[in-house]
């Protein structure tokens, strides 16, 4: 009842304070937006204004008990839950991309892994954008000033929790100073260790993959290791972008304004140019689905900005519904052109799910909380009481698997050959009639090819469930006690899109992410399965291996068969990217190397979508670091204006 009341109250504090004009006005309340919002509002001089479409959801046991991930409303209402157009390469399936609707985003259901990408993909970003700026060196300081790090209890480390301290931040000097928690749970469950031993394995056919210091150190092929999770390892609870970078300011910031419930339908433009350049006037949006429409209004005059925040698929949204797009597919619905911009919703990319799984003698795995009704009351007790048992769990051991440890080298050769050659037909077909585009997808797959040549490319992520994950609906498997290994593709070289279908804003986008249209993504997350059914029965995990499930022996063993099956059940991972790509406008680009638009004076983009091509990482610490990048960019340029913006007349 406390934390009820308490909720309660956030939402009178932040919702009742709403004025009209506003110096920063952010679109969306995930993790990258409310990064934005606590670091702006860090100067009592400016006001900040979230707009986020979903509501305070802290309170709800499936948020902040990291055992319920998924449970409850998680990927009900609190889901965006987009359907995607039928994948001709997935059997005609329309499949499912999850995204937070609630303020802090998908930090509020996601799987809580904070793993980063490799050095090299980085590296390989500020490469294709000409500029330091994205390379690994350069991005630390602000993966590390998002964080406060808990490092792993003498338990934990038991358990194989091991961390480098020269990658994490510490507590702030500052207690005006918000970060994300991240930390390590109290409950690791057997199968996590032997799943590590499994890949370690030096025997005959092994794997032979080394432990990792710390998965989020950028050197992390062909490593094994536990995650770190954003969780607040003093209460052992999930910890969102909400509470790294609201919860701490609560009553002690009269500047910060968030109103929940807030759908935004469009961007209002001046009549009148800066420096040549569109200017944001105000933002018209609507709450709890009202008819009438409300505005924030931004200090354009001072230097105020909208930042764009709703995620990879609601930020392209939001541009197209004010006119900012494909000026010919805009006009088709009806909406005026304000700004020819052809790649906005262009160039999507997702990470794809798939699973082996097999029965096993555990005796001890999270089926049994969902079988036993008993053991499932005394287990929620423990945690209540002292923060442990196996509701205390959070994800997870993993393996970043390299090319070579999918393929044999001559195998991996043939594909790359055969990439190279069709690199511009492949190129031309996923640009979709954008000429600069083409040229931006093509520097993207010489990237992506070159890293896997050098087997720096880390194509899966294989990581282990305690339990039953798959496809199968409950009544179709049993009551029994599952080991589940997914095979997460990092890497797909395909490339789809995203536009609205409609002028009206409550209208769901069209999402294609064109799945497994290009042949190296098809012949590489097949072998990622196949490798995950192999680790199934490798020792140790082999001692509690007593039959395969999933694919099984309806599906057999043969690459073949394993590529049909997929069509059939493979799913999104929901790490998607890229809709509003950061590259040269030459490559089709839609941001520049400081997140703003090309062609608006004062509107900038702070989620996954600026990142123009997939990384083998879960998003969440990356969006943070953008989070902290666009601040950063955004107060040195309010630090250097000295001067009056001149206004042009059209």
């Amino acid at each position: 009842m406390l934390l009820k009341a308490y909720i309660f109250l956030v939402q009178f504090f932040f919702t009742q304070r709403v004025q009209c004009m506003y110096d920063y006005v952010i679109v969306g309340g995930g993790n990258g937006g409310l990064v934005m919002a606590s670091r702006l509002s860090e100067d009592p001089k400016v006001n900040v204004l979230v707009l986020e479409a979903g509501n305070w959801v802290e309170d709800l046991p499936e948020v902040y008990i990291p055992g319920m991930i998924g449970a409850g409303q998680a990927f009900t209402s609190l889901n965006w839950a987009y359907e995607t157009l039928p994948q001709r390469n997935m059997n005609g399936r329309s499949l499912t991309i999850s995204a937070g609707k609630a303020l802090g985003g998908s930090t509020i259901i996601n799987s809580m892994i904070m793993t980063r990408a490799t050095q090299a993909q980085y590296d390989a970003i500020g490469a294709l954008n000409n500029s330091t700026l994205w390379r690994w060196d350069e991005l630390l300081p602000f993966f590390k000033r998002s964080e406060i790090f808990t490092p792993p209890n003498p338990d934990q480390v038991a358990h194989g929790a091991s961390y480098d301290p020269t990658v994490h931040g510490l507590p702030p000097s500052d207690a005006n100073k918000g970060k994300v928690k991240v930390g390590f749970p109290n409950y690791f469950y057997p199968q996590s260790d032997m799943f590590t031993q499994a890949l370690m394995y030096t025997g005959d056919d092994g794997l032979r993959f080394q432990r990792a210091l710390d998965l989020g150190g950028g050197d992390i092929q062909s490593r094994v290791g536990i995650s770190s999770d954003s969780l607040d390892a003093s209460n052992n609870t999930r910890c969102s972008a909400v509470c790294g970078y609201i919860t701490p300011f609560l009553n002690r910031r009269p500047n910060l304004h968030i109103i929940a419930g807030a759908m935004v339908s469009k961007i209002e433009w001046d009549d009148d140019r800066i420096d040549g350049l569109l200017v944001a006037r105000r933002v018209e949006y609507f709450v709890d689905g009202d008819s009438v429409p409300r505005y924030a209004d931004v200090n354009a005059d001072a230097g105020g900005e909208v930042v764009l925040a709703a995620g990879t698929i609601g930020t392209p949204k939001i541009m197209e519904l004010s006119g900012v797009g494909n000026s010919s597919y805009l006009k088709s619905l009806g909406i005026d052109s304000v700004l020819d911009l052809p790649s906005v919703g262009e160039n999507l990319a997702d990470h794809i799910h798939s699973w082996a799984n097999a029965i096993t003698n555990a005796s001890i795995t999270k089926d049994v909380l969902a079988n036993n009704e008993t053991f499932k009351a005394e287990q929620l007790a423990l945690w209540e009481e002292n923060r442990t048992g196996l509701y205390s769990a959070a994800p997870r051991a993993i393996g970043l698997a390299a090319p070579t440890d999918l393929l044999p080298k001559d195998r991996i050769s043939s594909l790359l050959n055969e990439a190279r050659r069709n690199l511009d037909k492949y190129a031309t077909e996923f640009a979709n009639g954008n000429d600069a585009l083409r040229e931006g997808i093509k520097a993207q797959h010489q990237i992506a090819l070159d890293l896997y040549e050098k087997d720096e490319q880390i194509p899966i992520e294989l990581n282990i469930e305690p339990g039953y994950s798959g496809p199968t609906p409950r009544d179709g498997r049993g009551s029994k006690n599952y080991t589940t290994i997914s095979a997460v593709f990092y890497s797909p070289l395909s490339r789809g899109r995203t536009h609205i279908s409609s002028a009206s804003y409550t209208a769901p986008p069209a999402v294609d992410p064109a799945y497994w249209t290009h042949p190296l993504d098809v012949s590489v997350l097949t072998a990622g399965l196949q490798t995950a059914r192999k680790v199934l029965r490798t020792q140790p995990l082999s001692s509690i291996f007593v039959e395969e499930f999933e694919p099984g022996e309806k599906v057999g063993e043969s690459d073949e068969n394993v590529e049909a099956y997929l069509r059939t059940v493979a799913a999104s991972d929901s790490h998607e990217v890229g809709t509003m790509a950061m590259m040269p406008r030459l490559l089709g680009g839609v941001v520049d190397t400081r997140f703003k638009v090309y062609g608006l004076k004062n509107v900038r983009v702070a989620d996954a979508s600026v990142v123009p091509m997939p990384i083998s990482a879960h998003l969440a610490s990356t969006v943070y670091s953008i989070g902290e990048r666009v601040a950063d960019f955004i107060r040195n340029d309010q630090a250097r204006r000295t001067k009056p913006l001149v206004r042009q007349m059209e």
